[in-house]
């Protein structure tokens, strides 16, 4: 989404709230004023003494409170919608000793709401990221490949701000049991960065849509499953909803149908590329992919297939006292998955013209080949 990256839990807008005002003086406070039995007003020095009262001040103050700390990602529910047909099997995955580079080139369009209505979309040159993979049992081990768009681009460039920021050349471990959910991920260059709380939420909102979780339960051709997690896209909390199709199994592999849907709430947020004393609510975000996608037994990733791309995002920004302005984002186009071999694997036999003609092409990251 459009570059965001953390989210502001609480903002309380203190206009003489309770709680929000002002601390109080920490001096002694002067003794009470004696009152007239019968009037109840004050009387003696201290009421001599007593000063003006201040004119009331309308308070413009905002106190952050600090975040909460949320764990996530968070499974809300994971659900067999139907068995299939013909014979049952259950799927796991069994992770097998490898190497390879998993590529998506992602193909967008995007047009925003100008003053005279919404503009007409723009293509964005193709976009290519990725990682190179290494399974052992129990754990993939990552490295993010550098994000590149096929012609220099303001808007590509700007799509990949946070790939670039967070994870590009970073190198990471993601635990993973045989039904493809994943739990402890760790980074290897530096475990102690700040910006790794950050990378984990950009890392996880990545994976939850290239991995397939399995059932525990028996399914055969046609079954279909739905997973519900909450996660961080971006600047915001959403919900993901997950539905998986089984369309066939072989010896090649399996083929799903895949629709995942993105949808956060209205909520504040805070961008830090934004002017100081401008605030910002997500009024809403939708996002939705969808297609038939390929992968095996061997690791729970994505290896080809296609998914199509529709994304909206609603924003409003406020600067001080001025009136707010609403901005709104549409995306749509499709992101694409390859598989890249090592060199080493390549048979000699192979037709050195066509891999080196997919190699300068930049299908495969170096060391890799179609």
């Amino acid at each position: 989404m459009r570059g965001t990256r953390s989210l502001l839990r609480v903002a309380c807008a203190a206009l003489g709230v309770a709680g929000c005002s002002s601390p109080t003086s920490t001096s002694a406070a002067p003794p009470p004023a004696s009152r007239d039995p019968g009037t109840g007003s004050a009387t003696g020095a201290a009421a001599r003494s007593a000063p003006p009262a201040a004119p009331a001040v309308e308070s413009t103050r905002v106190i952050v409170l600090d975040a909460p700390k949320i764990d996530l990602p968070k499974q809300e529910s994971f659900t067999l919608l139907g068995a299939g047909t013909g014979k049952k099997a259950a799927l796991r995955y069994a992770l097998a000793a490898g190497n390879f580079a998993l590529v998506a080139e992602t193909q967008l369009s995007s047009r925003h709401l100008g003053d005279h209505g919404f503009t007409a979309p723009a293509a964005l040159p193709a976009i290519r990221d990725g990682f190179t993979v290494t399974t052992t049992r129990g754990q993939l081990a990552l490295r993010a490949l550098p994000g590149q768009p096929a012609a220099a681009s303001r808007d590509a460039d700007a799509y990949l701000t946070s790939w670039r920021t967070l994870l590009q050349d970073r190198r990471m471990t993601v635990a993973i049991d045989d039904r493809g959910q994943f739990t402890t991920i760790a980074f290897l260059d530096d475990p102690a960065a700040p910006r790794n709380a950050q990378a984990k939420d950009e890392l996880v909102q990545r994976l939850a849509s290239t991995t397939v979780p399995l059932p525990v339960e028996p399914v055969g051709t046609g079954a279909s499953w739905r997973v519900v997690t909450i996660l961080r896209q971006g600047l915001a909390y959403a919900k993901q909803t997950a539905t998986y199709t089984l369309l066939s199994t072989g010896p090649a592999g399996w083929k799903l149908h895949v629709k995942l849907q993105r949808v956060a709430e209205e909520q504040s947020i805070a961008d830090p590329s934004l002017p100081a004393g401008v605030t910002a609510d997500l009024l809403a975000m939708f996002r939705l992919l969808e297609g038939d996608v390929e992968l095996g037994p061997q690791h729970p990733l994505v290896t080809g297939g296609a998914l199509t791309i529709e994304s909206r995002m609603h924003v409003r920004l406020q600067a001080g006292k001025q009136p707010p302005t609403e901005q709104m984002f549409e995306d749509s186009g499709t992101v694409a998955f390859s598989r890249c071999r090592p060199v080493a694997a390549v048979p000699a036999a192979a037709p050195v013209a066509a891999v080196n003609q997919a190699h300068q092409a930049g299908a495969c990251p170096d060391g890799f080949v179609p």
